[in-house]
């Protein structure tokens, strides 16, 4: 997440766009990739490179650019693992002593096998911390409205 401070630097930077919280080179042709859109429409259900015709150098490249995620061979659109993060927060929310995969899988509308790499990641990025079988807030957890 980037702070008022971060923000107002890339705004005055040339050639840096700030989409979804995340600074990218404004002009990287790679931004249109068909793959991209794939992740969009199913975000929390992603298709993987192969049943997207997407090759492996591709998807490494789009990872090293920053235009997608990858954990454990799963991948996802930034913007999804930002809207995983609130729905989360949201359930956190309503249960602040801990939520289980399976209430993420059910709020997410997703099955175990992409919601378990989408909360490594949020563990990852202190979104979440893990107790056992259950996620508890952690520092960067977004704040929302009960």
């Amino acid at each position: 997440a980037l702070g008022e401070r971060e923000r107002l630097l890339l705004d005055r930077l040339a050639g840096v766009v700030v989409a979804g919280g995340r600074a990218r080179a404004g002009d990287d042709p790679l931004a249109a990739h068909p793959y991209l859109a794939a992740l969009a429409a199913a975000p929390f259900s992603p298709p993987s490179p192969e049943e997207a015709a997407t090759s492996r150098a591709e998807v490494r490249e789009l990872v090293r650019r920053g235009l997608v995620v990858e954990r454990d061979g799963h991948h996802f659109a930034p913007a999804a693992v930002d809207a995983a993060a609130v729905v989360v927060a949201r359930l956190l929310a309503d249960h602040p002593d801990g939520v289980t995969a399976g209430q993420v899988r059910d709020a997410l509308g997703s099955s175990r096998k992409h919601v378990i790499p989408l909360l490594t990641l949020l563990d990852a990025d202190g979104v979440t911390r893990r107790r056992g079988d259950v996620r508890i807030a952690g520092p960067r957890l977004p704040e929302v409205e009960r």
